[in-house]
Formats: C-alpha cells, structure tokens, sequence
C-alpha cells in the first residue's frame, strides 16, 4: 500500500484498480437487474422470503414463509402458510420453480401458475406478482 503514495503515477494506478474493483462489484449487489440468471441469485436467499397475499375479492388475506433452494438443476420453492385471515388450515408443500427472462412462476399449495415480477423500484418487497385465480403476491427479504 505504501508504494500507492510513492508517486503521481503509481497514485494513479492503484486509484484505478481500486476503481475498477469496486465497479465490477457493484452489479453483485443488485442481483436482479436483468435475466434469469438474476433472478435466480435474487431467489437463494438463506432465509427465504415474507410472502405477503390477498384473494381475488380482498375477502381473504395471510402471510407465508417461502424459501427457494437450489437441488441440483433444478430449484424447488418451500412454502409455508404461517397465517391466514379466513381461519383455514395452515398449509405447507414443496413446489418446482420455473425462472424465466423476467418472471419466476411455480404453484402454491392450494393456488397455481403464480407468476411473480422483480421491481427494483420497491426495496420493500421486490418481488410482486399474482395467479389467474386472482391472488396477489409480494414477497418481503426475511
């Protein structure tokens, strides 16, 4: 480090890797800009995912835990209910993911083809999507 400061020169060498190493990191911390590539990195969160959903009516809502994991080459959504606003049985199961160019989709235990989108414009809950039933989704880092 010492060698930085020995020069103008040698100053600006070690400025620009420094600069080069930090821009090259930083698209990492976004994971998912663009791709399915992206959005898998966003998914494989150790501690999964808040899923926050309502029903089609808005008569019936709950929360869910969701936690994707990679087995293989394929990846595998864990889900389970954790309350419901109906008072219906709390339900867990296990679900094949697909993971398009801008959507993720699988079923939920009692719902299906849930498609959910990546909104980097909501650091709340960044991913968002919905069923043909009529369910809304979002889902929240835990």
């Amino acid at each position: 480090m010492k060698w930085c400061f020995s020069s103008v020169a040698s100053s600006l060498f070690c400025l620009t890797s420094l600069l080069a190493v930090v821009t090259t990191a930083a698209p990492q911390d976004n994971a998912a800009t663009e791709g399915p590539g992206h959005l898998k990195v966003l998914l494989l969160r150790p501690d999964g995912w808040a899923a926050d959903w309502i029903g089609p009516n808005g008569d019936n809502s709950g929360q869910a835990e969701w936690v994707y994991e990679a087995r293989g080459e394929r990846i595998v959504a864990r889900l389970r209910n954790t309350s419901r606003s109906d008072g219906a049985t709390l339900l867990s199961c296990e679900q094949n993911v697909s993971i398009g160019q801008d959507r993720v989709t699988h079923d939920g235990c009692m719902d299906f083809s849930i498609e959910l989108f990546f909104d980097p414009k909501d650091p709340d809950y960044p991913l968002k999507g919905k069923s043909p039933r009529g369910y809304r989704y979002k889902l929240k880092a835990k």
